[in-house]
C-alpha cells in the first residue's frame, strides 16, 4: 500500500485524496569537518535522530525519483524537481510512504531502471523551522543539507534568504555547495 503526503507533514490515511507538491528552500554542501558544524548547532537547534538511510534512484526523463529505505520506519518514494544549481535553490517535492519497499523497488527497478544506489548516515538537526541535515554518504564524503518548508510561494524569497543567511554562520562557502544529487554524483 502507498499513500501520498507532502514532505515535513503527518503520513496521509490512504484513503485521502494524494496532496499537492510540497515547496522547499534548499541547499547541499560539502563539508570538511561535521564536527565545526555539530558545534555550532548544539546551543542552538534540537537534535532529532541518526539515521542510516538507503536511496534507490530511478531513471526518469524529468526531476528525481527515489526510494528512501530506513530500518524501522516505512519506506517512503520521493520524486522531486529542482534546478541543478550550486545555490541556495527552490524545489517542489512529493513524498509516498509504503510498506512495501521491496516490491516498490523491483517494480520500479523493471520498469525505469536503477540509476543509482546511496547510502548514508543522517544526523537531522531542527533550527527555526529549517531541517539541517549532516550527512556521511558511503563513496562520496560529508556533506551538510538545509531545507526549509514554504507553505505559501509568496514567502519563497524569505525561506531563500533565511538559508543564506544560515549558510553564512555555518560558514559554508560558494565553492562547497554542489549543484547535484546523491545519486547524480554516485
Amino acid at each position: 500500500m502507498v499513500s501520498w503526503r507532502s514532505r515535513n507533514r503527518a503520513p496521509m490515511n490512504p484513503t485521502d485524496r494524494a496532496s499537492g507538491p510540497r515547496l522547499l528552500a534548499e541547499l547541499k554542501a560539502r563539508c570538511g569537518d561535521l564536527a565545526r558544524v555539530r558545534d555550532w548547532l548544539r546551543p542552538r537547534a534540537t537534535f532529532e535522530a541518526t539515521r542510516r538511510q538507503v536511496d534507490t534512484y530511478f531513471s526518469v526523463q524529468r526531476g528525481r525519483l527515489k526510494l528512501r529505505e530506513v530500518a524501522g520506519r516505512p519506506a517512503e518514494l520521493i520524486y522531486y524537481e529542482r534546478s541543478d544549481l550550486a545555490a541556495v535553490k527552490p524545489s517542489r517535492v512529493y513524498l509516498a510512504s509504503t510498506e512495501d519497499p521491496f516490491a516498490l523497488r523491483v517494480l520500479l527497478g523493471a520498469v525505469l531502471g536503477v540509476r543509482a544506489r546511496v547510502t548514508k548516515t543522517r544526523e537531522i538537526w531542527r533550527w527555526e523551522g529549517v531541517q539541517v541535515h549532516l550527512d556521511l554518504v558511503e563513496g562520496l564524503g560529508s556533506f551538510v543539507e538545509l531545507e526549509e518548508t514554504v507553505d505559501e510561494p509568496e514567502v519563497l524569497g524569505k525561506a531563500l534568504n533565511h538559508l543564506g543567511q544560515l549558510q553564512a554562520d555555518l560558514g559554508i562557502r560558494a565553492d562547497d555547495l554542489v549543484d547535484r544529487s546523491y545519486g547524480d554524483l554516485a
